[in-house]
């Protein structure tokens, strides 16, 4: 795997920007979450949260979040890293002010423990709620309050 990320690297690196330009924004973003129960973890992500699969090895699903940002989900034994007990990472999920209460609604129903319903935070910045995935990774529904 990092012989082809070795690849990738070189074959960006002989594009045509040059030293001094700064290249193009990225078109995209997937964080990886790293898993011991790759099942249980698809279940979750797929099945509670709904998400569209947008990739899927026997070792990792990609799933989208929205059109440029998805999350990607790796077995315990594949890809860069593996999974620990420390997880000092969220996943947040921005979404239009109405629907926090009703994202918060529909985890809630789905068992999901979502807390007392969204609050406002980042000093009236943010409607916002947390809650965990099965093996503990954060991740928080929001929206920007009065943008």
């Amino acid at each position: 795997m990092f012989r082809l990320l070795g690849v990738l690297m070189l074959t960006a690196a002989a594009s045509t920007t040059s030293a001094q330009e700064r290249p193009p924004t990225a078109a995209g973003q997937v964080t990886f979450l790293y898993f011991n129960d790759l099942a249980k973890a698809d279940a979750f992500y797929g099945g509670i949260l709904g998400l569209e699969k947008e990739f899927d090895l026997e070792w990792v699903t990609i799933y989208k979040l929205s059109p440029t940002s998805s999350v990607g989900l790796v077995n315990a034994t594949g890809g860069a890293h593996r999974p620990s007990a420390d997880k000092p990472v969220m996943v947040s999920m921005v979404v239009d002010e109405q629907d926090v209460d009703a994202w918060w609604k529909y985890l809630k129903a789905k068992g999901v423990d979502v807390g007392d319903g969204p609050g406002i935070g980042g000093d009236g910045a943010v409607k916002a709620f947390g809650f965990k995935d099965p093996e503990g990774y954060s991740l928080e529904v929001f929206a920007w309050v009065n943008k």
